[in-house]
């Protein structure tokens, strides 16, 4: 047998299973034929397993989000009809903005609204007969978000606002080609437990599965697929041997 023939036949021999061409050439299609349930726990991925962790499938709450203002972000205070109380301030590392006149005024835990309510209660207290007051958030540092594994830019951004778990991935510039878009995993902690979740990121653009909102701390990890790593290692494969490439 050719020295060609004996490294393909260990190739297909060594590499795993593939679930299909299908899976490696179009990442993006949706299967509509796929289950709408929720995936089970998550697979033998090792950025998975290897977080101590209570795994349910499912998605994590996804009622309805508000940004609230924490230490460190940069609020701009606006009062109508009295520039001279108007401020730019960044939020200091007890949850206090200071103000012109009123000085600190506590604004950690609220959203923007409440936060109007709460300054514009203070100068009523002692200054202005009917104050009008407009917060803006202008830099979010207090909250942020964690996407990291076979995504195409991971890092750590801020939670601006009601961000959902497609956002994210957008945010992230998009899946890796490389990447499971079968089992994404959501970790969350509340109250000193996290718990891991499973998502089908395909399911999720499909609408079959719920886009659920994130919240501050939440961290996305997006495993490697198998199949898709073992077909890119035999398309190079091939291609340092007789200069043919695999379209992956």
């Amino acid at each position: 047998m050719k020295p060609f023939a004996i490294m393909i036949f260990i190739l297909l021999f060594l590499l795993p299973p593939v679930t299909g061409a299908d899976g490696v050439l179009d990442d993006l299609q949706v299967d509509n034929d796929a289950d709408s349930s929720p995936l089970p726990g998550p697979g033998a991925g090792a950025a998975i397993s290897d977080f101590p962790v209570a795994q349910k499938s499912g998605q994590p709450d996804s009622s309805t989000y508000e940004y609230r203002i924490g230490p460190l972000d940069l609020i701009e205070v606006e009062v109508f009809q009295a520039q001279e109380l108007s401020r730019e301030t960044r939020v200091n590392t007890e949850g206090y903005a200071s103000l012109p006149l009123i000085g600190p005024v506590k604004v950690a835990g609220l959203t923007a609204r409440e936060a109007e309510r709460r300054i514009e209660k203070v100068l009523k207290e002692k200054y202005l007969q009917d104050p009008h007051v407009t917060v803006f958030i202008k830099e979010y540092e207090s909250q942020k978000i964690t996407v990291e594994g076979w995504v195409k830019n991971p890092g750590v951004f801020p939670l601006k606002g009601k961000t959902t778990f497609l956002q994210a991935i957008a945010n992230a510039k998009g899946m890796d080609r490389l990447a499971d878009f079968d089992e994404v995993a959501i970790f969350r902690t509340e109250n000193g437990k996290t718990t891991g979740y499973i998502l089908s990121y395909r399911q999720v653009r499909a609408g079959k599965q719920i886009d659920p909102v994130l919240k501050s701390g939440d961290i996305i990890v997006v495993n490697r697929s198998g199949s898709k790593a073992a077909w890119k290692l035999f398309s190079e494969t091939l291609t340092s041997f007789v200069g043919w490439s695999v379209l992956f």
